[in-house]
């Protein structure tokens, strides 16, 4: 396939007829060099595409999921009739995989944000009761964690999740990522690409002191923010800073997060980048950035730059540091440990090095 690309790009040689100089020579062989590695990074273009069309969620699943949603919270509301159980992360905000589990969170009218406590706790008590009326379902309360969740294994849907309680930040943050997912064609296939290559290099589970899929959207956000040239997003708080404000409340961001395509805000629809790169272009610059930046520094897509480190040990401790862009805590306060920070950069660093070859292939990065 790359051979009968060469001759589509490749300018016409001089023939032995025509006077060419030794220099001009030199320019037509470092033209012809060059639209040769275009056509090979177009053939990486193609590689993406196909990888995202392979592994993205299937909208089947997609809508699985929402009637899932649905049905979950039908019963939720026989004991919280006012509550809205809403659909958050990468269901729900374009940058899902085929089998990602499914992350619910239930927002109550006229409550605060109660991380880690007791009465989230009661709450996710009285679901689990209350999911008892569906035998297909099986739950686990984990009410030890900083946020305590209701997970959910639903063996005839075939879904996996989990229940969160008044976590509004994460609506916010969800409606965010859609909003950037759907500002450039590039986004989306770049996104769900390189969260396909963190997983099958094992650097993600923050459990396992790694990054979250949270934390891999943000590194690629930032990267579309700062690491290439025009940048090919902005910061949407900067831009928009009243739509993008948590002041409306989680009730009004989930009613924009269902919307439809069509309801996105004018700075959205309006988005015209500068930046031309291909889709291959992106993705080895993607690793060619981060092989060269300074993790001592604090990634911020809400500023679209980098801010200086916070003397917290929450933001000393760790050797990542991303800024969540609503409430600005460390995403990535759990890579702490040493050999796990070497993991992830070294797998950076592999992957830079495998896609240095213009013929690279993406599958030399799976």
């Amino acid at each position: 396939m790359l051979i009968a690309l060469y001759p589509i790009f490749m300018p016409i040689p001089p023939t032995h007829d025509s006077s060419f100089s030794g220099n001009e020579f030199c320019v037509f062989q470092a033209e012809t060099n060059r639209m040769f590695a275009v056509s090979l990074r177009a053939s990486l273009t193609r590689q993406i595409e196909e990888k995202h069309e392979e592994v993205k969620e299937r909208e089947h699943t997609s809508r699985k999921k929402k009637s899932w949603c649905q049905d979950i919270e039908r019963i939720i509301k026989q004991s919280y009739p006012t509550s809205q159980l809403i659909l958050v992360g990468s269901s729900a905000n374009s940058f899902a995989t085929e089998g990602c589990d499914v992350d619910l969170t239930l927002i109550r009218p006229n409550t605060g944000l109660f991380y880690g406590s007791t009465s989230n706790v009661q709450v996710l008590r009285r679901i689990r009761d209350g999911l008892r009326s569906i035998p297909t379902i099986n739950t686990e309360l984990i009410d030890g964690a900083v946020v305590p969740i209701l997970k959910l294994n639903d063996w005839r849907q075939g879904l996996e999740g989990d229940i969160s309680v008044d976590i509004h930040n994460s609506i916010f943050n969800t409606y965010l990522q859609k909003c950037y997912a759907n500002m450039d064609p590039r986004v989306t296939p770049l996104v769900v690409t390189i969260k396909h290559w963190a997983k099958v290099s094992g650097i993600t589970c923050a459990r396992d002191h790694k990054l979250s899929g949270f934390a891999v959207v943000l590194l690629v956000l930032y990267y579309l923010q700062r690491g290439c040239t025009p940048p090919l997003l902005p910061s949407l708080q900067a831009v928009d800073p009243s739509h993008f404000s948590t002041t409306s409340g989680a009730s009004a961001t989930a009613e924009k997060l269902s919307g439809s395509l069509s309801s996105l805000p004018f700075s959205v629809k309006t988005c015209r980048s500068l930046n031309n790169d291909t889709l291959g272009n992106l993705l080895v610059g993607f690793f060619n950035f981060y092989c060269q930046f300074d993790w001592y520094r604090v990634i911020s897509v809400r500023l679209a730059d980098t801010r200086n480190v916070p003397s917290d040990k929450k933001w000393t401790r760790p050797y990542i540091r991303i800024e969540d862009p609503f409430d600005c805590k460390n995403v990535t306060r759990a890579v702490y440990k040493y050999p796990q920070f070497c993991i992830i950069t070294e797998a950076i660093r592999r992957a830079k090095q495998q896609l240095a070859n213009s013929n690279s292939h993406i599958n030399d990065i799976l």
